[in-house]
C-alpha cells in the first residue's frame, strides 16, 4: 500500500512539473516608453549637458525640450565668448558647440567647449548692477532665459569671479516673461543726482521681445524691486 501512494505523489509531482506556470506570485517587470519626446536618441555631450541643465533649471522634464540646432564654434575666449560685467576670460580659442532649445514656447541658447564639461547660458534677457554710495557698494547680477541667475562684487576694482548664485522660481520665471512679452530693449537709470556726494550708480537693463519701449514710473518701480529683492535673496551667496 505504501507503494501505491508513492506511485501517486510521483505521478501528481510530475503532472505539477511537466503543466504549464502561471506566475503569479512573481514580481512582474513594467518598462514605459515616453508617448512623445523630442529628444534624439542618440545625444553628442554638448546636447546632453545642455538638455539636463534647461530641465533642471526649469524643473521640466527632458521630453518636453525640443533640440532646435548643434552648431560647431571655435569660441574667442575660455568663457565661450560670453561676456558679462566682472567675468574675466582667459584669451584663448575654444572649440565647441553652440546648442538651441526650446521649451515653452521660447528658444534658450547654451554654450559648451568640445566634450560638453563647460557649459555657459547665452540668452540675457536682464542685467542689474549697483555702484557707489557711502558703504561703497559694487554688485551685478545677470539673469539668463534658461532661469539661471549669475553674479559677483566688486571692490576697489577687483571683481570676484561671476558664477551661478541661483535659479529663479517658477513664479518668478512667469513674472519675468511678461515683461519680457511687453517690453522692448528697456534701460532704468535709478542713480543718484549726478554731483550728489557719495552717488550710487542703480542701472538695469531689461532685454524684452515686445513693443513698448517707454515705462510708467509705476512699471519701473516694480522692474527695479524685483532685482533687488532678488540681489538681495542673494546677497549671501555672493559673500
Amino acid at each position: 500500500m505504501k507503494k501505491v501512494w508513492i506511485s501517486i505523489i510521483l505521478l501528481i509531482w510530475m503532472f505539477t512539473a511537466c503543466a504549464p506556470q502561471t506566475p503569479t506570485d512573481q514580481p512582474s517587470i513594467i518598462i514605459e516608453m515616453p508617448t512623445s519626446t523630442n529628444i534624439p536618441a542618440n545625444l553628442t555631450p554638448a546636447q546632453r549637458v545642455a538638455i539636463t541643465a534647461l530641465s533642471e533649471d526649469l524643473d521640466l522634464s527632458a521630453d518636453k525640450i525640443t533640440l532646435v540646432s548643434t552648431e560647431a564654434v571655435d569660441w574667442p575666449d575660455d568663457c565661450l565668448g560670453v561676456v558679462n560685467e566682472g567675468l574675466v576670460c582667459a584669451q584663448v580659442i575654444t572649440p565647441g558647440f553652440r546648442v538651441i532649445l526650446e521649451a515653452n514656447g521660447r528658444q534658450v541658447e547654451y554654450r559648451t567647449n568640445e566634450n560638453g564639461t563647460q557649459l555657459r547660458p547665452a540668452t540675457v534677457v536682464f542685467t542689474w548692477k549697483r555702484e557707489g554710495g557711502i558703504a561703497g557698494f559694487c554688485d551685478y547680477m545677470t539673469v539668463y532665459l534658461s532661469g539661471e541667475v549669475h553674479g559677483g562684487s566688486c571692490k576697489q576694482g577687483q571683481y570676484v569671479e561671476e558664477r551661478l548664485i541661483d535659479v529663479l522660481s517658477k513664479e518668478e520665471i512667469a513674472k519675468l516673461d511678461k515683461w519680457l512679452k511687453n517690453y522692448g530693449n528697456i534701460s532704468i537709470d535709478a542713480s543718484d543726482p549726478k554731483g550728489v556726494s557719495d552717488r550710487m550708480v542703480v542701472v538695469l537693463t531689461l532685454l524684452g521681445t515686445g513693443s513698448q519701449q517707454t515705462l510708467s514710473t509705476s512699471n519701473e518701480q516694480e522692474l527695479m524691486n524685483f532685482a533687488q529683492e532678488l540681489h538681495q535673496r542673494l546677497d549671501s551667496n555672493l559673500k
